[in-house]
């Protein structure tokens, strides 16, 4: 039975603020991520604290929205590569233009020639829309093996800065009127020029060659010295580019906000505010001088003279979207969060609401995988490597660190827990991580959840990802990926290997040709580990010291993520359409029903029916798993 789309959050990327062509008022654009239905544009009354969303014809997502002449807005989106035009007249999408090839449009800007610029993954290139004919010009990939062109930053002189990594990462820079690439001069290998933009006709950038943030007046790049800039003060701050603009200079020094406008003859900026915003950030500043930032789910607003933030759940509701897990607890609820939004949803089976909550910890990005101990949620989450720790019957103060509260960080060098998170019998937490940005390698985490003590295990199989985890009373089940963040796949074999615990040695390894290992699960009973290997499940034995291939004749492809160990000897996984039983001591399968659509996740709650989703839809089987045997 179709239980809804509980999982609702919000995850903005791209934001940006308009004046309404209609009432003349301010209005918030937010673009709002859905990888089950499409990217979204929120129009924000923020005055009224009212709101309205308008499907987009095009991406999952988008990192990006600007206004451009014409009454218009352009978005550059994910995973399709496409530039977006909305019309603010018209209040709708009128176009939608692929960048052929490529998946990603990162920032974008308006350049000298009124064309809008950006750069592009996996090709790491730059294109030009033509807000005329609305064709797309490809401006080539000048660092190739070079996969992401992240920034772009237009100098008032008509030259495009571009950043390029995550392989060699450098900047160059793009001349609008010849068409050419040159190199930033005396810049070394590895450094780039900040994400700059114009403030009083000079571009403003972090310049590495001088260690400080300089103001270009020509393409020269040299910095003038009489420039109101040129004080040593100024090196105390840090500009903001998302609310800086030619008219007026926003500087940050740590949490606090400070403003210089362009007619100012000397360096004396003025401070707006000094909040802890606790990783949220100001995205925008109206014509009124009210500053207005976003936190997980919600907004704020605050007015010049104010000293408290107040932040409000953004007033639009999301389509439903696609849980990247689920997990039952033995409290009656059934867990998951979305891709991107650092949160969790949890439906209620007696009562069949659902709740979504706020971002769990501080860090941009998404909860990866949860467990529970002891009544309590633990969630894995990219991209700080945070393990947080949610008590659903304590009042929410995420906040202030109380609830949901972090416990663990494996970040800088591991950000990514692709592995999942699981409880040990020896009630420590375990989970699997991809390392940083341009660096491949993976580790295991060992975790108090008491304390937060954490043991890294680091590249126990080679630099690999540990892309799946499981975890038995004397050993720890990895399996590794050729994935690498900013990176191309590795060449090689990925590895099956087990951990002795207290050794923190390998005991066994198992080199397989294949890209990755999606997920182990352990069958408790008979003490064999499944996982799932590109189309073929996979079974290790301990005790016979072997790896087999396809153990169960005719067995169907399996779905990984639909994996579960229900404790009788036996796996239940999905096969397409069908909800299949798994014996693998005996080697032979059932399918126990069918389906309407074929589950993702899939997991089996207190009650003893079986919950899955189908992109956002959430179901379960209207008997119990008993029954259906």
């Amino acid at each position: 039975e179709l239980l809804g789309q509980p999982c609702r959050a919000k995850q903005i990327l791209g934001s940006c603020i308009v004046t309404d062509r209609h009432d003349g008022r301010e209005r918030l654009v937010l673009m709002n991520d859905n990888e089950a239905y499409g990217c979204e544009l929120l129009y924000i009354d923020y005055e009224n604290d009212k709101g309205r969303m308008f499907p987009a014809p095009a991406g999952a997502g988008s990192w990006t929205v600007i206004e451009v002449p014409g009454d218009r807005l352009v978005i550059g989106t994910f995973y399709d590569g496409a530039f977006m035009i909305f019309d603010l007249q018209a209040m709708k999408f009128i176009k939608a233009v692929k960048f052929p090839g490529e998946q990603y449009i990162w920032n974008l800007v308006l350049g000298k020639d009124g064309r809008v610029y950006g750069g592009t993954y996996p090709g790491g290139k730059l294109g030009a829309l033509d807000l005329e004919t609305y064709e797309v010009e490809d401006l080539g990939a000048p660092t190739k093996p070079n996969q992401y062109l992240r920034y772009v930053s237009a100098a008032p002189w008509g030259e495009i800065f571009a950043n390029f990594g995550m392989i060699k990462s450098t900047t160059k820079a793009f001349d609008i009127e010849t068409k050419s690439w040159r190199d930033v001069p005396d810049l070394k290998e590895g450094q780039q020029v900040g994400r700059g933009f114009t403030w009083n006709g000079a571009f403003i950038a972090a310049d590495p060659r001088s260690g400080r943030t300089e103001a270009f007046v020509d393409a020269s790049l040299v910095s003038p010295k009489e420039s109101v800039l040129a004080s040593a003060e100024f090196a105390k701050y840090s500009p903001n580019a998302n609310l800086s603009d030619d008219r007026t200079l926003y500087l940050q020094r740590g949490r606090e906000l400070y403003r210089l406008r362009a007619d100012a003859k000397e360096f004396a900026p003025t401070k707006v505010a000094d909040v802890d915003l606790r990783g949220g950030s100001c995205v925008a500043v109206s014509g009124k001088d009210e500053l207005i930032g976003l936190r997980g789910q919600s907004y704020f607003v605050v007015r010049p003279g104010e000293t408290q933030v107040k932040f409000r759940p953004i007033p639009v509701e999301s389509r439903g979207r696609e849980p990247l897990f689920l997990k039952a607890d033995d409290q009656g609820r059934v867990w998951g969060g979305p891709h991107f939004g650092q949160t969790l949803f949890h439906y209620d089976i007696a009562t069949g609401k659902a709740v979504n909550t706020d971002a769990i910890c501080d860090a941009g990005g998404e909860v990866y995988d949860a467990t529970f101990f002891e009544g309590r949620v633990y969630a894995a989450s990219y991209s700080g490597g945070d393990i947080t720790c949610y008590d659903p019957a304590e009042p929410w103060d995420q906040i202030n660190h109380k609830n949901p509260r972090p416990v663990a960080k494996v970040a800088p060098a591991y950000i990514r827990p692709v592995g999942g998170i699981v409880v040990g019998p020896d009630n420590r937490l375990y989970a699997g991580w991809m390392a940083k940005y341009g660096a491949y390698g993976g580790a295991v985490s060992i975790t108090d959840p008491a304390t937060g003590k954490t043991e890294l295990i680091e590249n126990p199989f080679g630099s690999q990802a540990i892309s799946a985890i499981a975890v038995d009373a004397k050993c720890i089940y990895a399996g590794t990926s050729r994935d690498g963040n900013g990176l191309p796949h590795q060449k090689g074999p990925v590895h099956f290997g087990v951990i002795d615990i207290a050794s923190r040695k390998v005991v066994f390894d198992k080199p397989l040709d294949a890209a990755s290992i999606a997920r182990l699960v352990i069958e408790p009973k008979s003490g064999l580990v499944a996982f799932k290997l590109g189309p073929r499940l996979y079974v290790y034995d301990a005790k016979a010291g072997t790896v087999s291939a396809d153990p169960i004749p005719g067995l169907p492809n399996v779905t990984a993520r639909a994996m579960v160990a229900v404790g009788d000897g036996t796996l239940l996984t999905a096969c397409g359409n069908q909800i299949c039983q798994l014996d693998l001591a005996k080697k032979t399968y059932a399918v126990l029903t069918e389906v309407p659509e074929a589950p993702e996740s899939m997991t089996v709650a207190s009650d003893g029916r079986v919950y899955f989703n189908h992109e956002a839809d959430l179901y379960r089987t209207r008997e119990p798993l008993a029954k259906l045997r």
